[in-house]
């Protein structure tokens, strides 16, 4: 399905799972959630990378486009629509994303691809190179990626380099080891050209390495993994004059500050953050009917930021997780799962989540399945001790001070996490020898003690000037109740392939804005279709109802995306194919922003291997 959809951006693959929203802000910066609540930094939403958390943890988010990930390595996306902190932690609140990558095992050899646009005045061009080999019991390969685009407006342009390395190997016949790093550099045009924000470059490396062992017995299986994960954004500029905005944040001084020399200001938004990971676990079998699974993690996250805390200091968060998960086969045809999830962190008092569920075989064909799961959503450290403000500097002896702070967010010290109560009942079935498989859930779920933005007021006690800022605070509730089904047709002559799902909601919010960030009715559908042996034509229909995202309140229309993609084989033996991709073929439309639209285009890739 990855393969088939053409698709050049991992968020964009997301768009096949129902329920889910994908949208881009600028042409750098995709968002991803499941049903509402989406943000450019979206911090209810949990996304691994072979059991790696990629959670910013300065301001929560998933840093999409500086992903040291390449789309082609991805094996498989497993996708937990609904609460699982059972299993993930406190962020796998609305949704969980784990993606898998190939063993070192299945890329032995050398691919290459290739695309670019066919507009010549366009600047979208991609470069994918895959170097593989074996010796003995030792498997390794390396990836190297390029990509570039000129966006969706002026200035939201993106040059991403991206490196990686994986090695696999067996030490005994029952230990296998994992080792995987990697680089991805980036530089993304910023800016809307206003004084304080100004068209600029933000260069940005992301860094990871990751060691896994796991050692299989006859009755247990142990896995340990140790990861670290380094993001380092540099994105620093001096203001245009700031005259005309002062004069408007502050109407009570009657354009005082217009009749002064040029005012301008040091802007920040370099930070650093980085993540250690320590995990343990076992899968141990008691008896013939009954498996365990316990372990525990500890997590450090590190975070500098100017901008964020108004100081140079070093802020960190420890977290330490117990959970386990006990599945008992009670009868052949029923399955008893409960799982728990003890957390404590040093911003938040211990807390623990859990999960209970059934699942009933019906005959050969159907499986019948109620969930009943809690989960808890922590607030970051940007939440918690954020504190982003200007000092501008006046001249001397016109007023009795000789700065200005402008204040743009002051955290609150009296957060609590958010709460969601979900539980579902389900329904998968399978007909025709297993070549259609159908899937269908009816759900509920409540949050509560919201974590929403709100706009504060507060007085300046050196200067007497009165502010308005933003901030967070735990605030009202939202409850969600609806229907999810999807299909998958792959007859067994696999000449062609249906696949497709809907998601319906009604939602009541205490918020407004949190209410219309849910769409009402969201569906898809995509396909392929071997035409002949070297020909195949596949496409996909992805439609969203009437929505808008929480960073920007805009309501926008709803849009039907339609890609399509031609493949012919050149060369079976080397596995050379040249495809033509069409996007947004049917409309373009905006999906996060009005200033910017997804607009048709036309690629053409070229890959070989050998």
């Amino acid at each position: 399905m990855i393969r088939n959809s053409g698709a050049r951006q991992i968020a964009d693959i997301f768009r096949m799972v129902p329920g889910m929203l994908v949208g881009y802000h600028y042409g750098h910066s995709p968002a991803v959630t499941y049903q509402g609540l989406g943000t450019e930094f979206q911090r209810q939403l949990q996304v691994l990378i072979d059991g790696r958390s990629v959670f910013i943890p300065s301001f929560g988010g998933i840093p999409w486009s500086n992903l040291p990930l390449l789309l082609e390595d991805i094996e498989r996306v497993e996708v937990t629509r609904g609460p699982n902190a059972v299993t993930y932690g406190s962020n796998a609140f609305l949704a969980t994303i784990n993606i898998i990558t190939r063993h070192s095992a299945e890329d032995i050899g050398t691919k290459i691809s290739v695309t670019h646009d066919f507009d010549k005045d366009k600047e979208t061009k991609d470069l994918y190179l895959r170097l593989g080999n074996q010796y003995g019991d030792l498997d390794w390969k390396i990836t190297a990626g390029l990509e570039q685009d000129d966006g969706y407006v002026d200035h939201d342009s993106k040059l991403l380099k991206k490196l990686n390395l994986r090695t696999d190997f067996l030490t005994a016949y029952n230990q296998f080891w994992t080792i995987q790093a990697g680089i991805n550099k980036s530089t993304f045009n910023r800016g809307d050209g206003g004084a304080s924000n100004l068209y600029r470059d933000e260069n940005t490396s992301n860094i990871y390495q990751n060691l896994k062992w796991e050692m299989l017995q006859d009755t247990v299986t142990t896995t340990v993994q140790l990861s670290h994960t380094t993001q380092d954004v540099e994105d620093q500029f001096v203001s245009a004059p700031l005259n005309q905005a002062l004069d408007e944040e502050f109407p009570d001084f009657n354009s005082f500050f217009s009749t002064l020399d040029d005012i301008t200001t040091d802007i920040n938004y370099d930070r650093l953050s980085s993540r250690t990971d320590f995990e343990i676990y076992q899968n141990r079998s008691l008896l013939n009917n009954l498996n365990l699974v316990y372990g525990a993690s500890f997590r450090k996250d590190n975070v500098e930021s100017f901008y964020l805390f108004n100081d140079y200091d070093e802020h960190n968060i420890t977290t330490n997780r117990l959970f386990s998960s006990l599945e008992w086969k009670y009868l052949e045809d029923f399955i008893i799962d409960v799982g728990f999830m003890l957390e404590d962190s040093t911003v938040i008092d211990k807390e623990y989540s859990s999960r209970l569920s059934l699942i009933k075989k019906i005959g050969n064909r159907h499986s019948l399945r109620l969930v009943s799961s809690t989960a808890k959503r922590n607030p970051v450290l940007y939440e918690i001790i954020g504190d982003t403000q200007f000092n501008l500097e006046l001249p001397d002896g016109l007023l009795p001070f000789n700065e200005v702070p402008v204040i743009i967010w002051s955290a609150s010290d009296k957060l609590i996490p958010e709460t969601i109560k979900s539980e579902e009942i389900g329904l998968f079935s399978e007909f025709f020898k297993r070549q259609l498989t159908t899937d269908i859930k009816l759900f509920h779920y409540k949050i509560t003690d919201q974590l929403n933005d709100v706009t504060m007021s507060a007085m300046d006690p050196a200067t007497g000037i009165t502010q308005q800022f933003n901030s967070v605070e735990n605030n009202g509730s939202t409850t969600v109740y609806g229907v999810e089904a999807s299909f998958n047709f792959s007859p067994q002559h696999k000449n062609y392939r249906l696949y497709g799902g809907v998601s319906r909601v009604n939602v009541d919010s205490s918020d407004s804005n949190n209410q219309d960030s849910f769409p009402e009715l969201t569906g898809f559908i995509g396909g392929h279709v071997n035409i002949t042996t070297n020909q195949q034509l596949s496409t996909s229909i992805y439609y969203v109802d009437e929505m808008s995202w929480l960073d920007n309140s805009t309501l926008l229309d709803g849009y039907i995306k339609l890609d399509a993609r031609y493949q012919y084989t050149l060369n079976k033996k080397h596995n050379t194919q040249l495809e033509i991709i069409g996007y947004n073929l049917y409309e373009e439309f905006s999906e996060y922003v009005k200033i910017g639209s997804q607009k048709r285009s036309l690629l053409m890739r070229i890959s070989s291997r050998f």
